[in-house]
């Protein structure tokens, strides 16, 4: 069930379709589309956010699944999203949580905060993923939204994936919480997404890090994108350097290799090769 990564581009009667999730990937798609010789429509988060100059059409919707050409695997079920958090562009490029009277039955839930849907439609959610042998609410629950009846719902399906996210010390209790009462359900396959570089310091990063690895959990650090970031991994914040960025980074998403160094005796070099000391 692994995604492509990047633009996704195809062709229909002579047409080239561009769909850009994210926006440093513009000047990639700008060059795609100059090279095809005929009509191009351009989509995508990306697209929304800084719109496509070089696109002869730039359409709010497409009849096309264009989710299904990242991973076929993938679906949607509701759209947008209530809260209006800084660092997110879900409200700027989905706008108000919708919820679908129809979706595409997959087992990669996408939604943007499927928690903050009706309990009718979560129940419906869950009838469609029995089917699956595995499922995977890849985007992530609202760790302060998620309840008991949420996770007895989810303990029917066949080896669910459930995904939080820790964008906040003061989101601690909310995330003690949200995997106690996963576990209880009986609950094992839990990630937790670890925002950083984003109105926190080194410090605090790496204590929501270090948190997540006590609740015997291995965190994903998700390094902070500007919503409009013409460069990928170009923006540090107040306090940090991008070396302790790339540092954290590195170390906390590969953990499988590097567990057994303790983070203060990592270092890492650009080239990929570890040393401690």
């Amino acid at each position: 069930m692994s995604w492509k990564k990047g633009i996704s581009t195809w062709e229909a009667g002579g047409t080239l379709f561009i769909s850009v999730p994210f926006t440093w990937l513009l000047l990639e798609a700008e060059k795609i589309a100059l090279c095809h010789k005929g009509k191009v429509i351009a989509g995508g988060p990306a697209v929304k956010l800084l719109g496509a100059e070089w696109a002869d059409e730039t359409p709010e919707s497409t009849p096309y699944d264009v989710l299904s050409m990242q991973n076929p695997f993938a679906t949607f079920t509701s759209r947008g999203c209530p809260n209006k958090c800084e660092f997110c562009a879900v409200p700027k490029t989905e706008g108000d949580l919708i919820e679908r009277d129809s979706w595409k039955h997959a087992p990669i839930i996408c939604d943007n905060n499927l928690l903050a849907c009706t309990d009718r439609h979560f129940s419906r959610v869950i009838e469609s993923l029995k089917v699956f042998d595995d499922t995977d609410f890849n985007q992530g629950l609202d760790a302060r939204l998620f309840n008991k009846g949420h996770a007895q719902k989810i303990s029917k399906l066949r080896n669910p994936h459930v995904r939080f996210s820790f964008d906040h010390v003061s989101m601690e209790p909310e995330i003690i919480k949200a995997i106690e009462t996963a576990r209880a359900a009986g609950i094992r396959n839990l990630s937790v997404y670890v925002l950083i570089g984003f109105k926190d310091t080194p410090e605090d990063a790496e204590y929501r890090l270090e948190f997540v690895r006590k609740m015997k959990i291995r965190p994903n650090p998700m390094r902070y994108q500007p919503i409009r970031a013409i460069r990928k991994n170009d923006y540090v914040g107040q306090g940090w350097t991008e070396g302790q960025l790339l540092r954290m980074s590195k170390y906390y998403s590969r953990l499988r290799w590097y567990e057994h160094v303790p983070f203060q005796e990592f270092h890492y070099h650009e080239t990929g090769s570890l040393f401690q000391g």
